[in-house]
């Protein structure tokens, strides 16, 4: 089991698929490296089609465990039993002989307890931060490197983006709390609320919109105001989260809270690849290939929604394929609802914001159809009275 995103052991891993003897699985996340874009003998499996996993030559031949992110630890569990072997990255030992995990700290920390081994491979140019700390006589050294952290480049902004993201930012309060990710949205959403103060982060993941809402004095002074499991972006989001009061958690401590209803005002912004008519949310796959991930979706839109002051947000383009596919649809496949409509508050496209509280079923089915893109309404409306 191999650490993911920023916190992948890159040198590591490209051992390790080289020299993979038969029957080993390596079970992989989100890679911003390029070892998993090269052909290998091993089977991968990940808990989603994301990044290299879903190019060739991996297009297809990935294994996927279906399970959102804090389900992870328990499937990988039940799968290997006693013969996990964890892969990770770690900053190089403090004069206390402990190993800071860096910028990310995923799936693979909760399982350090239970594995058989941990192999680590000791970055020196990885600095140690606010996460919980390995300790070197529990670790097994297969690696020594001196890599500078990926540049994760922020998702390309268009004024389809920014329009999404000013609709959001007009729900969004003073002092609320926000789970975002990656991608183009949630760029677009860290400059748009560059008017709001006293905000806080539970994520699991956060990008450069995270620098941006501390350059813009949005967020709150208290030490607890950011906690995240991983960071992953520019070097000013790094610096800034090695300096300042961030703190990156297990995902079991970032979602606990979320689940238990001990955060007020918690919005969390999430995307989707299609939108049916109800408000059920695809955020997994089309027709039969696998695109997309369950992450944590449901957690977080179920969380958000049940906040005092909170807002659970679905944000998508209106079309995919040059605007001749719409990602508004009138049902989804039965395989593909990822998180259920009673789990959605709002849904914003470009063509405007639906808010899906308290409507029944038919008066959703209008409200969709009002933020789909002009061209495929008619047909929309017509499939809903079948």
């Amino acid at each position: 089991m191999v650490a993911g995103g920023v916190g992948e052991p890159t040198a590591l891993l490209r051992k390790v698929i080289d020299t993979a003897p038969s029957g080993v699985e390596i079970f992989v996340g989100l890679s911003h490296s390029q070892v998993l874009s090269e052909p290998g003998e091993a089977p991968l499996l990940s808990f989603g089609a994301l990044g290299p996993l879903n190019r060739p030559p991996n297009r297809g031949r990935v294994g996927i465990l279906p399970y959102p992110y804090d389900d992870l630890p328990r499937a990988l569990i039940n799968r290997g039993g006693d013969r996990v072997v964890l892969l990770m990255q770690v900053a190089p030992a403090d004069r206390h002989g402990r190993h800071s995990l860096g910028f990310a700290v995923d799936y693979c920390y909760e399982l350090v307890d239970r594995a058989r081994l941990v192999l680590v491979e000791v970055n020196d140019a990885l600095p140690s931060t606010d996460t919980p700390t390995l300790s070197a006589a529990d670790l097994e050294v297969a690696e020594r490197s001196c890599r500078p952290l990926p540049m994760v480049a922020g998702a390309v902004v268009t004024p389809i983006h920014e329009r999404i993201a000013a609709l959001i930012a007009d729900r969004i309060p003073e002092r609320a709390t926000l789970q975002l990710g990656l991608g183009s949205v949630p760029s677009a959403l860290g400059r748009a609320l560059a008017g709001l103060r006293d905000l806080k982060v539970r994520s699991t993941l956060a990008g450069d919109w995270l620098h941006d809402l501390r350059r813009a004095g949005c967020l709150a002074d208290d030490e607890d105001s950011v906690v995240i499991s991983e960071a992953a972006g520019s070097e000013a989001l790094y610096a800034m989260v090695a300096g300042e009061s961030v703190r990156l958690r297990p995902v079991s401590e970032v979602v606990g809270p979320m689940a238990r209803g001990e955060i007020e005002r918690l919005v969390a912004v999430n995307s989707a690849l299609e939108v049916d008519l109800t408000g059920q949310i695809n955020a997994e796959q089309i027709g039969s290939v696998y695109r997309g991930a369950i992450a944590g979706h449901p957690e977080f839109m179920r969380a958000a929604g049940r906040s005092p002051g909170g807002l659970a947000v679905v944000a998508l383009g209106a079309t995919a394929g040059g605007g001749s596919i719409s990602r508004i649809v009138d049902a989804l496949e039965p395989q593909a609802v990822t998180t259920p409509r009673s789990s959605v508050d709002l849904v914003v496209t470009e063509y405007g914001l639906a808010d899906l509280r308290g409507r029944t079923l038919s008066e959703r089915r209008e409200l969709m159809i009002s933020i789909a893109a002009p061209q495929f309404r008619a047909a929309l409306r017509q499939k809903g009275r079948q």
